[in-house]
């Protein structure tokens, strides 16, 4: 095709795979995700189609999401041979149900599930960043890690790097989080409705230092709590 060699693989499952250079070939490995990756993450831009999620001056809430956790973040995980593989609950504006969200990450074989949102009040007065966690599911994974671990991490690195106001960890039965099969957690970034925060969550620069955030507290993760996979 135009100049180019193109090898299509068709599995009957979802499958986990990597390609390796090897002089004048190339190799790849096919296999269930979790034989293939050491590192396995979900992450979920909330809402989306005809669900806009909360909105302020314009902007939707669902438009955010997405672009902070994949158009901006999707760069960072275009390894060939990535040891943390990432897998989108959603990569364009469409609908999907929280229930297919949450079982998604048992479907991929996942180690952890982030879900980023935006949040709304009806005082303009209300900013800063929370993150939540079940308790319902909050038990130790590998390593030990729990959900409230990872909220913990990302909520302090996140309030330390974009300078937002800490409004701490918190617990909710979000479904995402409460019906998950690994340790999950929910951010909620920013006021959409704040009379600060809307500039922050809608400049470029913020978005970009946010997924790069993101990113920096997945690796961290991993680093601290390894999954025990190679």
């Amino acid at each position: 095709s135009d100049g180019n060699t193109v090898i299509t693989v068709t599995t009957s499952k979802l499958q986990g795979y990597k390609i390796y250079e090897k002089s004048d070939s190339f190799v790849v490995t096919v296999g269930n995700p979790k034989n293939i990756y050491k590192n396995i993450v979900v992450l979920d831009a909330g809402h989306g189609g005809y669900d806009a999620g909360a909105s302020s001056r314009g902007t939707k809430e669902k438009d955010l999401n997405l672009k902070i956790i994949y158009t901006l973040m999707k760069d960072y995980y275009s390894s060939n041979a990535p040891d943390t593989k990432v897998y989108w609950t959603r990569t364009t504006d469409t609908f999907v149900t929280l229930a297919n969200r949450a079982a998604f990450a048992s479907k991929v074989g996942a180690d952890i599930f982030i879900s980023l949102h935006m949040n709304s009040a009806t005082s303009s007065s209300a900013n800063g960043t929370e993150v939540y966690y079940s308790t319902n599911n909050n038990s130790k994974s590998f390593s030990g890690i729990t959900s409230k671990t990872i909220a913990t991490l990302l909520k302090n690195n996140l309030v330390a790097n974009l300078g937002t106001t800490n409004r701490g960890v918190k617990t909710a039965g979000y479904y995402v989080t409460k019906r998950n099969t690994v340790p999950a957690v929910l951010i909620e970034l920013g006021f959409i409705s704040g009379s600060s925060d809307y500039s922050k969550l809608t400049n470029l620069t913020f978005q970009k230092k946010s997924a790069k955030v993101i990113y920096d507290t997945i690796n961290q993760i991993f680093t601290n709590y390894p999954t025990g996979r190679k």
